[in-house]
């Protein structure tokens, strides 16, 4: 994936009473090359730190925003769920004076992007749903069990946080997988680290989305749709599947005019480190 030299800039923005942290990417020209990128359910900005620059080297204005509740947002006791997110980023758009930006969504980054693409169609050029969107299937969540289990434990030092991280995360270690687990880390006054994702703002999310008719939204989008899939299942050949192919196929035939693209050889983890998605996403974007 080239990137070229291109650096990224971090800042806060208030938005609804909280702060956001906010990575950006690129020169800003107008909201037709603004790009919003959006993460998954307990990661954080930096999971867009390859795919990021590249967009940038194509003249992207590239938004990667901390979810409110990770990396080093504000972290409210309470108020999870696609709403909340929504609110969050159509405020961030005001806030940088951007009246309608595309989105790529990954995970809980995609749902987000669903609801926002069904109740806000003026808000949204184009939608890139990466690995989700789609019915969860019984072995989604210990398909994403190593990803929760971090979640409120405190580790003896972040020597020892980044040496676990790396022992059982998907991801390649270095450079990629070590940078976005050292964002992630939180140090306590103890000398302990632990993910700065709270385990409750997460537990919150989870019943927030069980709760939500997901089913309905896929119908209500009418921007270009771009749905992408991994083919490998975190449990190992087909199972573990975030996005499984029929409800892809589901997916295809709801959203008029979407398109599917299905990454080889990625999980629902590495699909955004594949060159095959760069250039299929960069593509979409551009047409």
């Amino acid at each position: 994936m080239t990137t070229g030299n291109i650096n990224p800039v971090e800042g806060d923005l208030s938005v609804n009473g909280i702060t956001l942290r906010v990575v950006t990417w690129g020169q800003r020209t107008g909201p037709e090359r603004a790009v919003l990128l959006v993460h998954g359910i307990t990661a954080n900005s930096q999971y867009w730190a390859d795919f990021g620059p590249f967009l940038a080297a194509r003249g992207w204005f590239v938004i990667a925003p901390d979810l409110r509740g990770r990396g080093r947002s504000e972290k409210p006791v309470h108020g999870y769920g696609l709403p909340f997110h929504a609110n969050d980023l159509l405020s961030l758009r005001d806030a940088l004076d951007l009246p309608m930006v595309h989105l790529v969504g990954h995970s809980l980054g995609a749902l987000i992007g669903l609801y926002l693409a069904a109740l806000y169609p003026d808000r949204l050029a184009r939608l890139v749903l990466v690995d989700a969107g789609g019915k969860l299937l019984p072995d989604t969540y210990q398909a994403i069990a190593l990803a929760l289990a971090r979640l409120g434990r405190p580790y003896p030092s972040l020597d020892a946080y980044l040496t676990a991280m790396r022992e059982s995360s998907p991801l390649p270690w270095r450079p990629f997988g070590e940078q976005y687990y050292r964002y992630d880390a939180e140090m306590q006054a103890d000398g302990t680290a632990r993910s700065s994702a709270p385990r409750a703002a997460i537990t919150e999310e989870q019943a927030a989305i069980a709760l939500t008719r997901l089913e309905t939204l896929p119908g209500l989008v009418t921007a270009p749709t771009l749905i992408v899939r991994a083919t490998v299942g975190l449990l190992g050949g087909e199972r573990g599947q975030i996005l499984p192919r029929s409800e892809a196929d589901r997916l295809l035939a709801t959203i008029a005019g979407s398109r599917l693209v299905e990454i080889p050889d990625a999980n629902h983890y590495t699909i955004v480190l594949a060159g095959s998605f760069a250039q299929a996403v960069s593509g979409f974007l551009e047409a």
